[in-house]
């Protein structure tokens, strides 16, 4: 019985050796896992790929899936280089380089699933496995949410199991392949962290920032063009967060100035060449009590600052354009957080001769109603806000209705829009204000930015989304300077009162703002039990967003040298660093090694082998470092034919138990008792 046991483990041995562990086929349940795994890394990038790169990935995974679990065939050495040529000349025709962000990520995602196309060995899944990790680094230049960090981590535990699983030769059980992996995660957190918080800070950002897409979406831009949209779609990105510091102004008084529009050819707003002639100043006289608040502003190609109606004063790092306005002196790429003070009473300075030109300034073209309209307005009222205040009045009791679902203008948008369709948005609203004032003689102009924001309590903070965006009138008045008028707030009240949420709750229940009174409106939107309850989960969300972006994303040169402070410890330099790197990481060698030591001591397995190996030693033949134990049982009974029927009986029990499978208590405990009885004597005594 022995004998034949001994024969199968020699066999088995003999099967390993001749095979490299790299070089052997992984089983079925391994590569299923290894699919598992590139799904899950691939998942958060394809919002990010092209449809056709998400195609081509699903059909390589697919195909692989049906290979192990369905004996398909695999695809041919020619047509696996025939398909990744084409893929490669794809990504480099459709990003036009096979560099950067999204074209390297493109490229990653395909040569990952190709790559499933030819494992065939241990090393492929290696290979495969390195690749998954590659991906979820690439996720983080698209996004660093506290999701997707928790996502990467989830994931990469899971692939650690896979690997463990895979260099298992025999297979090993899936919780316990988990558990080892989580064990292995939790203990290198220490010297995560300990990186995390002495490595040096480089200045500015590793990671890039979220792309801009195409269409049509609430937001702004340095261009409006009021009746070239059919339908504006809503974006619930957040644009920037603010605390305020002292009382908080209404929601209907949270103007957010960025942008000033001067120019107009009857159709198209844009700042104009010859606004950069204007002073770009921030001096005006202040009325009422001052705002004290903080911005935290998100990451974005624009290079303005939206501030409450009326800033003084520039933060360190921006400067101030021609109409109040301020912006970054270089294009934001991280997040950024300032403070500032403004006052919402103010009176400004006199038009200057090119300010009022750019104010007065009208198209070549303009129809004969709209002229007689102004005309009109302006006989009304013997002054300018008179006549202000009347072109108010004309929007509030016409038939105008707010929607974000406006009909199309053709060549005269703006005679199209007061006489005809009456409906649009808040640009609609503003061009059609801001030309009648302009033909009155009443110097104008359109303010572009965001109104109002949302309340979060959790956080005590105002959220301002892209929806929020908005755009609003202001005239120029002798005896006050420049003043706001909303004409969006004589058709809809609501949308300044009550926020963008209002349209959004009306629109998906049919109406328009301006067919229902404020009190139908507010009846309307109160939320229930559910919604009411998945708002506050949102806020809360949010408010992790933002601790997570302060305290880990946030985590810049000056916060790590306040810390070093607070821990008395010195600020490193790079020698320095390196040296304490040194030290971290031998001090977790040390830590691991003996880890390792007691684990291996805490294996009765390896245990009773090591004490048959000492037995062994002081009969006189000691086992080499690296010599298995078939080689060492060979040579021990080629030496001590005496000894071969106990030491082949423990070597082949001792190999069923480690490698052929074998478990359970009996196994173990007949193993001990198998050595407790080996007694050889030395070589001298058998003499």
């Amino acid at each position: 019985m022995a004998k034949s046991t001994g024969i199968v483990a020699w066999r088995r041995w003999r099967c390993f050796r001749d095979r490299p562990m790299m070089d052997r086929r992984p089983d079925r349940l391994g590569m299923n896992s290894l699919l598992l795994i590139a799904a899950l890394s691939l998942a958060p990038l394809v919002p990010r790929l092209p449809a056709w790169i998400v195609l081509v990935c699903a059909g390589c995974l697919l195909w692989r899936f049906a290979v192990e679990n369905r004996a398909w065939p695999g695809p041919g050495r020619v047509l696996r280089l025939g398909l990744t040529l084409v893929v490669v000349a794809a990504v480099l025709e459709y990003y036009g380089t096979l560099l950067g962000r999204d074209a390297g990520s493109a490229l990653l995602a395909s040569l990952l699933a190709l790559k499933f196309l030819e494992v065939r060995k241990l090393r492929d899944c290696m290979v495969a496995l390195f690749l998954c990790y590659l991906l979820l680094l690439a996720i983080f230049l698209y996004s660093q949410s506290p999701a997707i960090a928790l996502y990467s981590a989830v994931v990469v535990v899971l692939s650690m199991a896979t690997l463990v699983r895979l260099n298992h030769s025999t297979g090993t059980d899936l919780r316990y392949a988990l558990g080892l992996a989580s064990t292995l995660s939790l203990k290198a957190v220490p010297l995560m962290l300990i990186m995390f918080m002495l490595f040096p800070r480089i200045p500015g950002t590793l990671w890039g920032f979220p792309g801009e897409r195409d269409g049509d979406v609430t937001g702004m831009s340095e261009v409006m063009e009021p009746g070239s949209v059919r339908h504006l779609s809503r974006s619930y990105a957040p644009v920037f967060r603010v605390e305020f510091d002292g009382p908080v102004p209404a929601r209907s008084q949270m103007y957010w100035r960025a942008l000033v529009l001067w120019w107009t050819d009857g159709r198209r707003w844009e700042r104009g060449v010859t606004s950069s002639a204007l002073d770009p100043g921030l001096s005006f006289a202040r009325q009422g009590a001052p705002i004290k608040y903080t911005v935290t502003l998100e990451p974005s190609r624009k290079p303005w600052l939206p501030a409450l109606d009326l800033p003084i004063v520039a933060p360190r790092g921006t400067r101030t354009r021609p109409g109040y306005l301020l912006e970054h002196r270089r294009v934001s790429r991280e997040r950024q957080r300032y403070t500032l003070v403004s006052y919402t009473r103010y009176r400004t300075d006199a038009l200057d001769r090119v300010e009022r030109e750019l104010a007065l300034q009208l198209p070549a073209q303009l129809s004969l109603r709209v002229r007689a309209l102004a005309r009109a307005l302006r006989r009304e009222s013997t002054d300018d806000l008179g006549v202000a205040r009347a072109a108010m009045d004309y929007f509030r009791q016409q038939p105008f209705f707010y929607t974000l679902e406006p009909p199309l203008l053709g060549d005269d948008p703006v005679d199209e829009f007061l006489f005809s369709t009456r409906r649009g948005f808040c640009g609609y609203f503003a061009a059609a204000f801001v030309t009648l004032m302009r033909v009155a003689g009443i110097p104008s102009r359109i303010v572009q930015g965001y109104l109002g924001g949302e309340y979060n309590p959790a956080g005590d903070y105002w959220i301002v989304r892209q929806a929020d965006a908005h755009a609003w009138a202001e005239v120029w008045l002798p005896s006050r300077g420049w003043v706001r008028m909303d004409p969006t707030a004589a058709v809809a009240p609501e949308r300044v009162e009550l926020g963008i949420d209002a349209v959004r709750e009306l629109t998906l229940r049919g109406f328009e703002l301006g067919q229902l009174s404020s009190d139908a409106v507010r009846r309307l939107i109160e939320l229930g039990w559910f919604a009411g309850a998945w708002r506050t989960m949102r806020l809360y969300w949010d408010l992790a967003n933002l601790q997570w972006h302060r305290s880990v994303l946030g985590y810049d040169q000056q916060r790590q040298r306040h810390l070093l402070r607070s821990l008395r410890l010195p600020e490193l330099s790079w020698r320095g660093l390196l040296l304490t790197l040194a030290l971290v990481l031998a001090a977790a060698m040390l830590l691991l090694a003996v880890t390792t030591r007691r684990a291996r001591r805490a294996d009765p397995v390896q245990a009773s082998y090591r004490a048959f190996c000492r037995k062994l030693g002081r009969a006189g033949i000691q086992r080499h470092p690296a010599e298995g134990a078939l080689a060492f049982a060979a040579r021990t009974v080629a030496a001590r034919p005496d000894l071969k029927a106990s030491v082949d009986s423990v070597t082949a029990l001792y190999l069923r138990i480690r490698y052929g499978g074998l478990s359970g208590v009996d196994p173990v405990q007949r193993l001990r008792q198998q050595v407790a009885r080996f007694r050889p004597r030395p070589a001298r005594q058998c003499a």
